[in-house]
């Protein structure tokens, strides 16, 4: 069995959080601190390859985990959006596996949770018909049990007729350079662009002047 020899493990310079690992007198991989206390070598010990390439998928579950935590800290995100970043990271799929239990295990990412979040904001800041928040949270990998968390969310404090009417009359206001007919259609084109039925969107229309 092939194996080598570490002989010598230093702090970095410029991350004193990362390890320097040096086998044979030469560098051979860098490692975060607390990958290197969970696998505890030491300066002396011999490894073979097969426990080197062990060192190294811890490597890079951890760091595939801090790459996950630092994309949670700007926004939240479903499973499969996280999944995504990560294999566009370049992490394979054993860690990012990983990294994605790792964060459910923590309470740190829920799909129904993240459902019904992402449906009470887009009630307030941008109203949407059950149409497009459906699609938009299935593109986002939510199972249905979750989508329908979203959905019931995004109209339990206002119906999706109300929300579709409150939205109509305020584009109304902004259209009121335009002649009716102009208002009239882009009024309906940007209600149908915003996921509201065809049949709701006619029954605005048609109490146009109630705007």
């Amino acid at each position: 069995m092939n194996t080598r020899t570490i002989t010598a493990i230093e702090i970095q310079k410029k991350d004193p959080n990362r390890i320097s690992v040096f086998l044979d007198g030469e560098f051979a991989f860098g490692l975060h601190q607390d990958v290197l206390l969970e696998c505890g070598i030491a300066k002396g010990d011999l490894l073979s390859d097969e426990r080197i390439q062990q060192i190294l998928d811890l490597e890079e579950r951890k760091r595939a985990r801090e790459k996950a935590l630092r994309l949670l800290a700007v926004r939240a995100r479903s499973r499969k959006e996280l999944g995504d970043r990560l294999k566009q990271a370049k992490f394979g799929q054993s860690a990012v596996e990983w990294a994605l239990a790792e964060l459910e295990r923590l309470g740190l990412i829920d799909d129904g949770v993240f459902a019904r979040a992402f449906g009470q904001t887009r009630a307030i800041v941008r109203p949407s018909g059950a149409y497009l928040l459906r699609l938009e949270l299935r593109q986002k990998g939510l199972c249905d049990e979750d989508v329908e968390k979203g959905v019931a969310a995004a109209f339990a404090e206002k119906n999706e007729r109300d929300q579709a009417f409150e939205l109509a009359g305020r584009r109304k206001r902004t259209l009121a350079a335009l002649s009716e007919e102009k208002a009239r259609k882009r009024l309906n084109d940007f209600l149908l662009r915003r996921g509201f039925s065809w049949d709701l969107v006619t029954e605005i229309m048609e109490a146009w002047d109630q705007l």
